[in-house]
Parts: C-alpha cells; sequence; structure tokens
C-alpha cells in the first residue's frame, strides 16, 4: 500500500514549496485515506501514519526535514520506517529513496563527522606549528595588573578600567602565582 506525508507550511521562515507532493501524490493516486497532513511541529500525525504502515508499504514524502526536527530524531523515524520494510520516497532528497535510507543518512553522517575531525586535525596542527594553541602567554598589561592588585593600593575596579585587564582574567593569574 502506498502512503502520503506533509507537513504543512505553518508560517515559519522556511516556507517550502509543497507542489512536488501534491503532484506526487495526484500521479500515485493515493486514496485519502492514506494521505496524512500535519500542522503541527509535534507531528501527531506522523505518529499515527507510523502505527498504521504495514510491512513493505511505501510511503511518499515531500523532504525528510518533514519527519523530525533533529538528526537524532530522523533517525529515530528511519529506524521505525526500516524495521517495517517501508520503501520511502523523497521529493526533495531523491538520494534517499528507496529501501536504504538508514544506510545512506548514516552513511553521510559518518562522513560528515570524519570531515569535521579531518579539519579539527589540520586546525589544531596549524596553530602548533603557529605556537597559539592555549591561552596567550602573560602581557605586559597583566603584569602590570598583578603588580598592582599586589601593592595593595588600587581595587579591583580600577585596575580593569587602567589597564584593560579583566577581572576573571586577573583572579586567574592570582591564583596561579601561589
Amino acid at each position: 500500500m502506498i502512503w502520503a506525508y506533509v507537513l504543512e507550511n505553518m508560517g515559519l521562515e522556511d516556507n517550502r514549496s509543497n507542489q512536488n507532493i501534491f503532484l506526487l501524490i495526484n500521479d500515485l493516486q493515493i486514496p485519502d485515506d492514506n494521505r496524512y497532513f500535519d500542522t503541527n511541529l509535534d507531528r501527531p500525525e506522523l505518529e499515527s501514519l507510523l502505527q498504521a504502515l504495514q510491512s513493505e508499504d511505501r510511503l511518499a514524502i515531500r523532504s525528510v526535514l518533514d519527519l523530525a526536527d533533529s538528526l537524532s530524531d530522523l533517525i529515530s523515524v528511519f529506524q521505525k520506517l526500516t524495521g517495517k520494510q517501508i520503501t520511502l520516497c523523497s521529493c526533495e532528497e531523491d538520494y534517499l529513496c528507496g529501501t536504504d535510507y538508514l544506510d545512506t543518512l548514516t552513511d553521510f553522517t559518518q562522513l560528515y563527522v570524519d570531515f569535521e575531525k579531518k579539519k579539527q586535525e589540520q586546525s589544531y596542527k596549524k596553530a602548533v606549528e603557529d605556537g597559539t594553541v592555549g591561552r596567550p602567554t602573560k602581557s605586559k598589561e597583566v603584569e602590570q595588573a598583578v603588580s598592582m592588585y599586589q601593592s595593595g593600593k588600587y581595587k579591583v575596579n580600577q585596575i580593569e578600567s587602567l589597564t584593560g585587564v579583566s577581572k576573571s582574567t586577573l583572579y586567574r593569574y592570582l591564583k596561579n602565582e601561589k
């Protein structure tokens, strides 16, 4: 059996066209009873649809973004669909059509994580080479602020305004000197 799910635009900033999913619904002649429309981001109709789906049914959607608000929620929905061997057809993400959408999403997620790790490692390596890892070395202003504080002649607010060194920085250096 074939089903359709649509999350209606609700005046949000990211209004997207529903035209493609409605054309698909008409072309496939999906019965009214098999069409689920949500107008609420809580997606109660999606939950009803997930209960109604039977093994090896087909589901047409506008976008996977309609199914969840976060990647973890989307993976959860995909796991439910995969458990029932549902064939998915997304109008906007044709690479997620078929039955291997959970594997595809998992692969994309892993690829993204790998790229981010590589980027982070390269950035760290460059920072080490440039000598910019960690906090900057003690500046002349910090040394001046510490000596002003230790003299006891100035209040912290005065030291802060005269040297430009924040209270937290001053206290951190004082704590480290002990």
